[in-house]
């Protein structure tokens, strides 16, 4: 409704704009006002009526198939088309006696044509920049919708791989208890069912709040903590009053798992895992500490999805805004994401 009213107020206020140009050079300054104002509506219906019929018909055909040589030979058939009746209704307003007492002849009407020609280009070209500027911004917020479909996509891929990847790092957890001690073993698998029932909640979502990342983080090691008992120890020291901002969902646990398998499980003595979590400025700083050497391989079966999953996740949530890394400080390993929130 808006693009119409505007075509129009721009159709009414170009054609007043031309018409009173060519009203000011038309000779008629001694007539009528009667006179003056029938030729100011002649020339505005026509100049309206045509364009808005070459409006239709450009309309009609499909910009992405129009090619550069349409592009030009359109408004200048438009041109010649709305001039050449401009310079007849000043043929018939006041040129036609000239010409049948030969004031006039036939290379002045030519001329008067071009006259009207260029008087109208303008409107055309203006009206062409505005269809490609149009066309222009259809074409981007299609494509715009198109990366967002394909981000959706892959968001919805990259958790239905993650949460079985949780899962069996979990059921791995109390597989051992099961022969050596039945009823730990019973005990760790309903720990393990409220501890599934909430990560599938959290694998609904796209982000959830550090509150409900933190008590899966903790239910996660207390049951890991049942398989290798003094050998894992582990902290958390959280800022205050921040458990309500968003993070990307199974983030932190993305990093507690790798601490679990490939540090704690490969160190014979086991070893400690530091959760930090506070804010700078406007992003949150999860820093995952764990004891052991980060040795970076190719991506395997073997080696899992996690950490590859997590960098993906944090590029398509927020581009070049968010970072991770994982490095080495003496006998630790120190994974950081630093995300907006």
């Amino acid at each position: 409704m808006k693009r119409n009213a505007f075509y129009w107020i721009i159709q009414i206020m170009s054609w007043s704009f031309i018409t009173l140009t060519s009203l000011k050079y038309s000779g008629l300054a001694d007539e009528t006002p009667m006179y003056r104002l029938i030729y100011v509506c002649t020339y505005m219906i026509l100049g309206m009526g045509i364009s808005h019929l070459y409006n239709y018909i450009h309309e009609s055909y499909d910009p992405e198939n129009f090619t550069s040589k349409q592009f030009i030979v359109f408004p200048l058939l438009g041109s010649l088309t709305i001039g050449t009746c401009f310079a007849l209704t000043d043929f018939i307003f006041f040129n036609r006696s000239r010409y049948l007492h030969g004031e006039i002849d036939a290379m002045d009407c030519i001329f008067f044509i071009f006259d009207n020609i260029w008087l109208v280009i303008p409107w055309f070209l203006f009206y062409h920049l505005y269809r490609f500027v149009q066309v222009h911004e259809s074409r981007r917020q299609r494509i715009l919708a198109a990366e967002k479909m394909l981000k959706v996509v892959e968001l919805e891929n990259l958790k239905k791989q993650l949460n079985p990847h949780f899962l069996f790092n979990a059921l791995n957890s109390i597989k051992a208890l099961t022969i050596s001690d039945s009823r730990q073993a019973r005990d760790a698998i309903m720990q393990l069912s409220d501890l599934l029932r909430l990560s599938l909640n959290l694998g609904d979502q796209q982000k959830a709040m550090l509150s409900e990342e933190i008590k899966l983080a903790q239910d996660y090691l207390a049951l890991e903590k049942v398989r290798f008992d003094n050998r894992l120890r582990y902290e958390f020291h959280v800022q205050e009053n921040i458990d309500n901002i968003l993070i990307i969902s199974m983030s932190l646990n993305t990093l507690i798992e790798n601490a679990v398998k490939h540090g704690i499980a490969k160190t014979k003595n086991g070893g400690l895992i530091q959760i930090e979590i506070t804010t700078l400025g406007h992003d949150v700083v999860i820093k995952v500490r764990n004891t052991g050497q980060y040795n970076p391989q190719p991506k395997t079966s073997a080696n899992g999805i996690g950490l590859d999953n997590l960098r993906k996740r944090l590029e398509l949530h927020y581009g070049s805004k968010a970072s991770f890394s994982i490095t080495n400080e003496e006998d630790t390993v120190l994974a950081t994401i630093v995300m907006p929130f």
